[in-house]
């Protein structure tokens, strides 16, 4: 691994893209006068959508997109204030709630997944199918490299090196 990239580091290469993206997809949502949405909220919004045929719980949110409670408990207070979502109860458990979106989120998610759909294409103006496939490879084993780290500390045996 060493002499493959020297000076290239991966955390920083990631982190630097992320806020890239996140600050695009931003301009790009208030230019439709969207102003409230932040992008994990927008996140989250597809998330439901594309799970709406099936319970979601505030726990599939923090398991999917790998943020803690707290976090997802306040994105989601937020979101249920600004009326894009709702919790539900559940009849087999009073105290489980689904998040479910409401009609003002659906319509949201329409709006966004237009703007989602354009800034992928140019994106990826210039990259292959294959450079694409190669990506999503790499990433799923970081991926699984930082799962396994996680693991690792959770039992106490952080490998040091």
């Amino acid at each position: 691994m060493d002499g493959k990239r020297k000076g290239q580091r991966v955390g920083p290469a990631i982190h630097r893209l992320n806020h890239m993206m996140n600050r695009n997809i931003t301009t790009h949502v208030r230019m439709l006068g969207i102003d409230e949405v932040s992008v994990t909220n927008g996140w989250i919004i597809r998330y439901l959508y594309e799970n709406r045929d099936r319970d979601i719980f505030q726990r599939d949110i923090e398991k999917r997109f790998s943020i803690g409670r707290s976090t997802v408990t306040n994105t989601i207070q937020l979101m249920e204030k600004k009326g894009y979502i709702r919790r539900d109860a559940v009849e087999s458990d009073a105290l489980l709630k689904k998040v479910v979106l409401t009609e003002q989120g659906i319509e949201l998610h329409n709006s966004m997944r237009k703007i989602g759909k354009e800034l992928d294409e140019r994106t990826l103006e210039g990259i292959s199918d294959e450079e694409l496939r190669t990506f999503f490879e790499v990433i799923e084993k970081i991926e699984k490299n930082l799962c396994k780290q996680q693991q690792e500390r959770q039992q106490g045996k952080e490998k040091t090196e």
